[in-house]
């Protein structure tokens, strides 16, 4: 399963075009490091199911499936 990871630039940023990753970590290391450069908007798709999720709830989904 694959992840696009989309954000929007900061007052002063210049755009970045959106990344597609093999997995949920590698997708949550790319926006983590989006953030440290100070993109806000951060949006991961799922490419299978369609979700759209924010770096926590995409954390949270992995958290929860751990756990089962």
């Amino acid at each position: 399963m694959s992840f696009i990871v989309n954000s929007s630039p900061g007052a002063g940023l210049r755009f970045e075009p959106s990344v597609t990753l093999p997995d949920a970590q590698a997708a949550l290391s790319h926006a983590a490091g989006l953030a440290l450069r100070g993109m806000r908007l951060i949006k991961i798709k799922d490419t299978v199911s369609g979700e759209v999720f924010d770096e926590r709830a995409l954390r949270s989904k992995l958290m929860a499936a751990k756990s089962e």
